[in-house]
């Protein structure tokens, strides 16, 4: 694969061979016309002059062409021609340099002569010029009749052919010339041109998986660059929160089955130390059921976020209702509601259709719904509304009893964060539940975001 450089290189070189071509063939072909249309205006002006050297008198045409010493239709080098015709197709008269030879018999007005290119009896490279005429009378002898005659003159064209041709060569050397030199102006811009790229290279070469702070400083770089730039260092603002989670998952999932796992286990042990009855060891298999339970649903979360996450999740959408999926979802939550003294507030309208896949929705539905029970304060308040508006159904569920930053308002869709920073809730709640929401909204072709304000309550709201 060739380099940018080279391609750069080669392409402009190829666009100033063609410009300087194209340029010196117009510039040839004006200098030929201009040099043989001057050549054609002597050519006729010529004829013209030889023209006045036919008289009519009478009937009989009289010719003056050998009195007046025209030397160049007599020489042997380079000679000139002209041949006279009478309108039957008769010759009146040739120049000596014709001999028994013919002109080519073209012809046009006096004031507008026919001119064109042909080869001479010699065989030399030449033009031609007619014209046809009626000869001067004598006022006298107009009563005859006059005739019109043809007359043709040629000459060679080697001055004109010997000009053209160094013109040829001149107008190659120029263009080869000004070809070699824009290609070592070309050389020199380019590369100029190009370090910046080098540099931006030799920056992102110096980047390690193990500092992905770094950003790219491309100081002083052409404007085309720039957005380039700009978005590396979006990017390595993603690669880095994505190396710091894959960083902090390990630690996270370790710390959240910890804590079950050694509930599990101290339970065994206590339960073991001694005999017991029946009914302690029952109460203590309850107790280790409870925890296993608690597990398996943050790890079977872990996968549904992962298989989320991974784009294999296959949608099954059937219609349903909203109001309906919101009402079934309440009652397994009802209880624990009543035991902490929340007031509950319904907003939802009646029938709000949806066509979706209804196991993920009632996983999104419950999380949220949970989300509030478990996080509002104790006597708080939970509000749910849903409602349709511009072909969308919205869906916003709010609790009271927040106490989360803006900055900590921005995470609460990571994985395993939670706004406790002792992690109190261990085993109750993994911090997975809206991350798990976020996913499965963004897989059914939704939205969902959360506001917080200071003093206000947590709010997620999710549009379908």
């Amino acid at each position: 694969m060739r380099s940018l450089q080279s391609r750069l290189l080669v392409g402009t070189a190829i666009g100033t061979v063609l410009v300087l071509s194209a340029s010196g063939l117009v510039l040839y072909l004006l200098v030929r016309a201009s040099l043989f249309a001057e050549f054609d205006d002597l050519l006729a002006a010529k004829a013209r002059a030889l023209s006045a050297l036919v008289e009519q008198e009478g009937h009989e045409l009289e010719m003056e062409f050998d009195d007046r010493g025209m030397d160049e239709f007599e020489r042997a080098d380079r000679p000139e021609y002209f041949q006279l015709w009478s309108d039957e197709g008769k010759v009146l008269a040739r120049s000596r340099s014709l001999y028994d030879q013919e002109l080519d018999r073209i012809a046009g007005p006096i004031d507008d002569p026919v001119c064109r290119s042909t080869v001479l009896p010699d065989s030399r490279p030449g033009r031609i010029a007619g014209i046809r005429f009626y000869p001067y009378q004598e006022e006298d002898e107009t009563d005859a009749k006059p005739r019109r005659v043809t007359l043709v003159v040629a000459r060679g064209t080697a001055e004109i052919d010997a000009t053209l041709a160094r013109l040829r060569w001149l107008l190659m050397a120029v263009c080869a010339a000004a070809t070699l030199l824009s290609l070592g102006v070309l050389v020199g811009v380019v590369r100029l041109g190009l370090r910046p790229l080098a540099r931006l290279a030799g920056q992102i070469e110096a980047l390690g998986e193990e500092d992905l702070s770094s950003r790219i400083d491309l100081a002083g770089a052409p404007t085309e660059l720039v957005p380039i730039v700009d978005r590396l260092n979006d990017l390595l603002v993603r690669l880095e929160a994505a190396f710091a989670r894959e960083r902090s998952f390990s630690a996270d999932v370790a710390h959240e089955l910890r804590t079950p796992l050694a509930g599990l286990r101290s339970t065994l042990e206590v339960t073991l130390a001694r005999q017991r009855d029946s009914e302690d060891y029952r109460e203590a298999m309850a107790d280790c059921l409870a925890i296993c339970e608690q597990t398996q649903r943050m790890v079977d979360t872990l996968l549904s976020l992962a298989r989320a996450e991974a784009g294999r999740m296959e949608i099954h959408a059937e219609p349903l209702q909203l109001d309906e999926v919101l009402q079934e979802c309440w009652k397994p939550l009802a209880e624990r509601a009543r035991s902490r003294d929340l007031r509950v507030e319904w907003q939802v309208a009646e029938r709000l259709d949806l066509h979706t896949d209804p196991e993920k929705l009632r996983l999104i539905v419950h999380n949220l719904l949970d989300n509030a029970v478990s996080h509002s304060s104790p006597g708080g308040h939970i509000h749910i509304e849903a409602d349709s508006r511009d072909g969308q159904v919205h869906l916003g569920v709010a609790n009271t009893g927040h106490r989360l930053s803006p900055d900590q308002v921005q995470r609460v869709f990571d994985r395993f964060w939670r706004g406790d920073p002792a992690r109190g809730a261990t085993g109750l709640h993994a911090g997975l539940g809206l991350s798990l929401c976020r996913q499965l909204v963004i897989l059914l072709g939704g939205s969902i975001s959360v506001e917080a304000p200071a003093g206000g309550p947590f709010r997620v709201a999710v549009t379908f």
